[in-house]
C-alpha cells in the first residue's frame, strides 16, 4: 500500500523539466510525441521515469534495442489519454483495484457520464490502456515491435518474448 501512496504524491506533485522534453524530443519523432503529450502530467511523468529506470536496466544488458525500448516506455501508457480520466477517479480506481480487484474487474465500464459512469470509464481504462494505446498507434501506422510491446506490457510473461518487453514491465512495476 505504502507504493500506492507514492503514486499518489508523485501524482499530484508531478513537473516535466526542460531536460524531460529534450528527452522525449530525442526518442520520439513529431507523430509519436504528439501521442506523448496527449497524456496528462503525472502521466508523461510516470512514463518518463519508466524509460529512465529502462535505459539503466538496458545498459546491464546486451543486445537491447535501447531506441525501442526507450519510444515505448514513453508511449506504453498512451491509451490513458489526458481529459478521459480524471485524478480523483484514478486514484480510487488504484485503490479499488488494491484492496478488491476481482469486483474492481467486473465492474469496470466504457463510456463517461455522470461521477459513477465516470469512476467505472476510469476503471475500463485502468484495465484496458494497453490494447487501448496500441490500437491508437496501430491505427497511426506504428511500427509492429512498438504496438506489440505497448499492447503487451501488463499481460504475464511468457517465453520468447523481446528482451525489450521485459525491461519495459521491470521499469514499470519499479515505478
Amino acid at each position: 500500500m505504502s507504493k500506492r501512496i507514492k503514486q499518489v504524491v508523485a501524482a499530484v506533485t508531478a513537473r516535466i523539466s526542460e531536460t524531460d522534453r529534450q528527452f522525449v524530443e530525442r526518442y520520439l519523432d513529431p507523430a509519436a510525441a504528439a501521442f506523448f503529450w496527449q497524456m496528462n502530467l503525472p502521466d508523461q511523468r510516470h512514463a518518463l521515469n519508466v524509460a529512465y529506470i529502462a535505459g539503466e536496466l538496458a545498459a546491464k544488458e546486451k543486445d537491447v534495442d535501447q531506441e525501442l525500448l526507450l519510444t515505448c516506455a514513453l508511449l506504453h501508457d498512451i491509451g490513458k489519454i489526458k481529459g478521459d480520466v480524471s485524478v480523483a477517479d484514478k486514484i480510487i480506481t488504484v485503490i479499488l483495484d488494491t484492496l478488491v480487484p476481482r469486483w474492481a474487474k467486473s465492474w469496470q465500464r466504457l463510456g463517461r457520464g455522470g461521477k459513477v459512469a465516470n469512476l467505472r470509464h476510469a476503471m475500463y481504462i485502468y484495465y484496458h490502456h494497453a490494447a487501448r494505446g496500441a490500437a491508437m498507434l496501430e491505427a497511426a501506422g506504428f511500427d509492429k515491435r512498438i504496438t506489440g510491446i505497448v499492447a503487451r506490457h501488463h499481460e504475464a510473461p511468457a517465453d520468447g518474448e523481446p528482451v525489450e518487453l521485459t525491461l519495459l514491465r521491470t521499469a514499470d512495476s519499479l515505478n
